[in-house]
């Protein structure tokens, strides 16, 4: 399982200067839902299946569709609907995950490897690895992921700082032209 605090900055980083700050944290927000499954005691093969999560994303899109809503806000459900299917594609990265679940009742880990031999010739080695497992229903759900490790903590710091820095500039220099005219 991915951890928790680059569940919350990767949509942020995306969404942040398109959408703004308030938005984005929104958006970032609902891309952690899947992991209230072990509040509630829900199997992860529910809650991090892109396939039911695609259904259930595209019935509230079509919703909001239906009942005609303004453009900025379609814009914000689109973007919690694709923050909400980014939550078990990051998780295949780190561990098994029922990505397909129903159709398929397998769990699925993905481990991808670049590495580089520098030497005569350099030498660029990519491993791709797709493992499976059954998916296995068990009757009680522990949250044994971390909210973020060292390395995991200078990525969303970084995903976090450029967003909001980025946004700051911004601000500061639509003020100061509002300031000179």
């Amino acid at each position: 399982m991915s951890e928790l605090a680059l569940h919350f900055a990767v949509p942020f980083a995306l969404t942040a200067p398109v959408l703004g700050l308030r938005k984005a944290t929104i958006v970032s927000l609902v891309a952690l839902t899947p992991d209230l499954d072990v509040l509630f005691h829900v199997h992860r093969s529910v809650t991090h299946s892109a396939f039911l999560l695609l259904l259930a994303s595209l019935i509230v899109v079509d919703l909001g569709l239906v009942s005609r809503l303004k453009p900025r806000q379609l814009e914000l459900l689109s973007a919690g609907c694709l923050a909400l299917l980014s939550h078990p594609i990051m998780d295949m990265f780190s561990t098994y995950t029922p990505i397909m679940y129903p159709l398929i009742e397998e769990s699925v880990y993905l481990k991808l490897e670049l590495k580089v031999t520098i030497g005569s010739p350099i030498l660029p080695i990519l491993a791709a690895v797709v493992n499976t497992k059954p998916t296995t229903f068990e009757e009680f759900q522990r949250f044994d992921a971390p909210l973020f490790t060292s390395e995991g903590f200078i990525v969303t710091l970084l995903l976090v700082a450029v967003p909001l820095l980025v946004i700051s500039l911004r601000h500061a220099r639509a003020s100061k032209r509002t300031q000179q005219v």
